[in-house]
């Protein structure tokens, strides 16, 4: 399984998501991998178009196989909700 966070610059919005993943990667198993993305990048650009991700702060749950689970476009989930959605 895979949570991509895809942000753009440093943000006070921005700084929280990340601190949103960091909480997250402390207590989720070795299954999830855990990436942040700047769309200001050519990968982040890139990962962000497949997915027609278009607003920041947005997170990204799929499968290793890049199957959509669920997502939060432009906002920031409540940690219970991120974690239920990676099944933590």
């Amino acid at each position: 399984m895979k949570l991509r966070i895809f942000i753009q610059g440093d943000a006070p919005e921005m700084r929280d998501a990340k601190d949103l993943a960091d909480r997250v990667k402390d207590s989720v198993v070795d299954n999830v991998d855990i990436e942040t993305l700047d769309i200001e990048d050519r990968e982040g650009k890139e990962v962000a178009e497949v997915y027609d991700i278009t607003t920041v702060p947005s997170f990204l749950v799929t499968t290793d196989d890049g199957v959509f689970i669920n997502s939060w476009v432009g906002k920031i989930p409540a940690e219970f909700e991120l974690k239920g959605a990676i099944g933590v």
